[in-house]
């Protein structure tokens, strides 16, 4: 789980196909950067292509980002 303010890039999406399709709808590709924004109650809030997406935790375990250095 990423912490809030850190930035890195999409590495791969798991899951079943339509949860794929349903991040790829959203914005989240492998390549793309995002940044964590804010945690709540085991949601998150990530900047994709400048737009605030939140996500639950569950959804979020799909997504294997690489941190910036």
């Amino acid at each position: 789980m990423a912490r809030v303010g850190e930035k890195g890039t999409i590495i791969s999406i798991s899951g079943k196909e339509e949860v794929k399709r349903f991040l790829s709808e959203l914005g989240f590709t492998t390549g793309t950067e995002v940044k964590a924004v804010s945690l709540a109650n085991g949601n998150i809030i990530l900047d994709v292509k400048g737009s605030k997406i939140a996500i639950d935790k569950h959804m979020a375990s799909k997504i294997l980002f690489c941190p910036e250095s």
